[in-house]
Formats: structure tokens, sequence, C-alpha cells
């Protein structure tokens, strides 16, 4: 793409951004939906989808954007569900595609598990998108963002393995699994490496301008270096990302220079997300559909039948005491979104690969699906599986865009309590100071619920819903941390058993008030 070209793409996707929240359509996918009108008119005939472009500038930052904001301690609380799901379930996910494929669509297994590999990785960008707008819990969210992201590790490397495999190298089982722990295990140990070089820079410098182009740096360089040490240059963002957003940007940067630091980099995400998916609608309508509409459509089936892996894999993790409802997996399932890095790596087959027009069809045929249809069917799933803390009105009244705009309020303050909580435990602050100004917040949050509440009364019953199960979970890790002390020997047996008579008489208060 030529300068020209970029400032098309930007002016297309900005102007489509006015429209989209003028009519209350998901951004990303009205940029699909317009790039697959520019592709059909031809208005931009030069314009394509250039995979190298794609891994090399665009990848890094949409890694390194959501790596910085992932925070470890939620990560260490749900780490094994995460693990689960990104790492066999992206194996699981592949050999399922690639068997079903080799068996129902006639392609040798060889190239079937290519197709499996490369089609895994999910892309929560929609998914998110969503979960924001209806105020889906932070959890449920945490777990799709996290496995989305650590999937992208797993299929990439697995894409490298099977490629491996055709062109002639050992094709045993123990060798692919030592590439696998290679690439990756090398990628996590290059992007801490950076990611922590990089954060004892930041404690030398207080610039937010010279800080906000390190980041640049690590984000890029991190990606760069592992591939001039061929381990997985995926991991190795993701790792730096997650070291510079959970370490350097709490502990060595100025609040000043964090807040420009995320600014940046919610610009650069945002940017080349729109890029993206334009190009991802327009890239469709270069594929010769004539004689693939039979194959693309038993990919699509087959990728939702891989993708329901989760359930069985919800099933083992809820055995070793995780918590992944049946809701959240309704969601897993149906929110497992295809994109950029699918598109990518079937591009990126070198233009003699056998059955390589099928699998790109097959590839563009499960991104266009999953962004239009699971894509827009998301947000009522949520609404009938009872996830979503904020008003769904879609009405055009007076009350409905009142209802919209304290929504967005809402969201606004709870974000600043989020942070003012974030401050009290990193920064140099008072204790009073902190307090005056959370009860501030506090006390605007409950105004604004009161408000939504008048206009829309089940409002208040999924706050309660959403209220008794949190204090339901508190209690029960309460009473499970004094029982523990009785055991060591620390709590009397006595005070143990006053203790604990009094939080079971608050959980059954719960349960006789509805909240169970």
């Amino acid at each position: 793409m030529n300068n020209t070209q970029v400032f098309w793409l930007i002016l297309t996707a900005f102007l489509v951004a006015l429209v989209a929240r003028k009519v209350r359509v998901p951004y990303a996918l009205a940029l699909v939906v317009t790039g697959l009108g520019i592709g059909v008119s031809r208005a931009l005939p030069h314009v394509r989808l250039d995979p190298t472009v794609l891994l090399t500038v665009f990848l890094p930052p949409l890694l390194f954007e959501t790596a910085i904001n992932l925070r470890v301690t939620p990560l260490k609380r749900d780490w094994f569900p995460i693990t689960v799901y990104a790492l066999l379930g992206t194996i699981l996910s592949t050999f399922i595609i690639g068997c079903f494929t080799s068996r129902f669509l006639h392609i040798p297994l060889q190239y079937a598990l290519v197709f499996g590999a490369l089609i895994s990785p999910t892309d929560p960008i929609s998914v998110v998108a969503v979960f924001k707008r209806l105020g889906v819990g932070r959890r449920l969210k945490l777990v799709i963002e996290a496995e989305s992201l650590f999937n992208d590790v797993t299929a990439v490397v697995l894409f490298s393995v099977m490629m491996s495999l055709i062109y002639g190298h050992k094709a045993s089982a123990a060798a692919g699994c030592m590439q696998f722990v290679q690439l990756s295990l090398g990628g996590a140990v290059l992007g801490i490496a950076l990611g922590m070089l990089a954060t004892r820079v930041h404690f030398e410098l207080d610039d937010h301008l010279v800080e906000i182009m390190l980041t640049t740096i690590v984000a890029y360089g991190s990606y760069l270096f592992a591939g001039l040490l061929h381990v997985s240059g995926v991991m190795a963002v993701i790792t730096s990302g997650i070291v510079i957003g959970n370490y350097g940007m709490q502990r060595a940067m100025s609040p000043s220079t964090r807040l420009a630091v995320n600014a940046f980099w919610e610009y650069a995400g945002f940017v080349v997300n729109s890029l993206v998916f334009l190009l991802i609608g327009i890239q469709v309508t270069y594929v010769s559909w004539s004689d693939k509409w039979l194959f693309a459509g038993g990919a699509t089936v087959i990728v939702l039948v891989g993708r329901a892996g989760v359930y069985p894999l919800s099933f083992i993790v809820n055995r070793f005491g995780s918590n992944i409802p049946a809701s959240w997996q309704h969601v897993l399932f149906w929110g497992g979104l295809r994109g950029a890095l699918s598109m990518a790596l079937v591009l990126g087959l070198s233009p003699g690969f056998p059955y390589r027009d099928l699998l790109e069809a097959g590839t563009f045929a499960v991104v266009i699906f999953s962004l239009l249809v699971q894509g827009l069917s998301l947000g009522p799933l949520l609404s009938r599986l009872q996830l979503t803390s904020l008003p769904t009105s879609s009405g055009s009244g007076p009350d409905s865009a009142k209802i919209r705009r304290l929504a967005g309020e809402i969201l606004g303050v709870e974000a600043a309590l989020s942070e003012i909580e974030r401050l009290r435990v990193t920064e140099a602050h008072s204790d009073w100071s902190v307090a005056v100004l959370a009860r501030r917040y506090h006390d605007k949050l409950e105004a604004l619920e009161r408000q939504m509440t008048a206009l829309q009364p089940e409002y208040a019953a999924t706050k309660v819903r959403s209220s008794s199960l949190a204090l339901r979970k508190t209690l029960s890790a309460e009473k499970a941390a004094l029982h523990e002390a009785e055991r060591q020997g620390w709590l009397e047996e006595e005070d143990w058993a006053e203790i604990a008579r009094r939080i079971d008489a608050e959980l059954v208060g719960i349960d006789l008030a509805g909240g169970s």
C-alpha cells in the first residue's frame, strides 16, 4: 500500500466510525461490511491485505496493546482455565478441524492440519467491544481476552510445526513437541528479558514522549529479535507487554507518563484494527468463489465443531476447582471469532502450496461468518444468558437516549473507581485524600444508578443479582481462610465456630433474598 491508499483507508475508517456511533452498530462489523462494498465496487483496486505488512507492521502493536492492559493478579487467579483453553483447546481444535477437513472435504491430512492450525486462533476485538458496551463481568472478559491472546502463540507455533513436517523435517511426535516448547519458551524468555531491560531504562527517564518511543521499540524489537533467534515472536511481544504493563508502567512511570502511554497504545490499536477490518472485507472480494462454496460452507461448520471443544475442557477445569459456569461456556464457544491472524497465515502460504486456493477460501468464509453472524448475535446471546449489567435498549425515544447516556456515565465512574483503588495500593497518596475521592465517586455512582433504575427497573434486579453473587463469593473465601487459620492453630476452635455460624447465617440470608 502507498501513502495515498493508506490515507483513503484511514478516512474511510473515520467516516465509518461516525456512522457506526450514530446508528449504533458494532464498529468492527461496520468496517468489514464497508470493506466488502469497496472490494465489490473496486473503489480502491490496488489495495490488498499484504501478509508481510500484517505480520510485521500490524500484528506487534495489536498484541502489545492488549498485553499491557492484562493484569498479572487476575491472570494468576485464572491461569489454569486460560492455559487449558489457550494450549489444550487450540491443539484440540487444530486436530479436530484437520481430521474432519481431511475426512469430509477430501484434503490430505497434512494440509488439513495446516488449515486447522491457522484457523484456530481467535480474535477478541469484536467480542470485547460488545462486552464493554453491555457491561459484562471483568472475569469473563479476562478469560476471553487472555485465551485469545495466548492461543495466538499456540496456533502460530503449531502452524510452524505443521509446515516443517510438510517440508520434510522430522515427523515424530517428540520432535514436534520439542520444537513447540523451544519456540514458545524461547519467545517467553526473550520477551521477559526485553521487558525487564526496558523497565530498568524507564526508571531513569521522566519524559512521556521518550518513554512512548521506548515502548514502541519493545513492541517491534521483541518481534524482530524473536525472528532472528528463531523463537516465537508472538510470545515475545505478549510477555514483554505484560512485563511493561504490570511492572514498568506501575512502578517506573509517573502518572502523567502512564496516561500518555495508555492513550498512545489505545490509539495505535484503534487505527491498526480499523485498517485490518477494512482490508479483511476488501480481500474477501478477490477470492474466486464459484467453485469453492461447498468447501467454504463445510469449513465453517467444521470450525464450529472444533470450537465446541471448550465444553469438555470446561468440564475438566471445573473438576480441578475452577468455576466456569455453563453460560460462560456458551459465550466462549460462540464468541470464538476469527480474524486477522488467520488471514495473514493463509495469505502467507506460497503461491505453489497445494490446496492453497481452497484453504484461502475456507479461511475467508470462516472469518466473515464469525464476524458478521457470530459477532452480531453475541449481544442478544449475552442478554439471554443474563450476563449483562447494563441495559441493552435499542429504541430511539428520549428515554432510550437517556438510558444509553447513563450507561456510559456509569461505565466511566466505575473505571474511575478502579483507578482510585489502584492509586490506593500503588501511589504515595495519603489515605484520607484517596478516601475522600472514592466517596465522591461512590456518591456519583449511586445517583446515576437511581436514575437508571427509575428509567429501567430491571437494571436494579441485575445489580442485586451481581452484588449477591459477589457477596457470596467473598463470604465463602473469608470462611475458607478462617477455617485454614483454625486448622493451623492461629484461631481458637470456639472462635472459629462462632465466626462460621455468622458467615453461614449471612449466606442463608442471601439465599432467602433470592441472591443465589
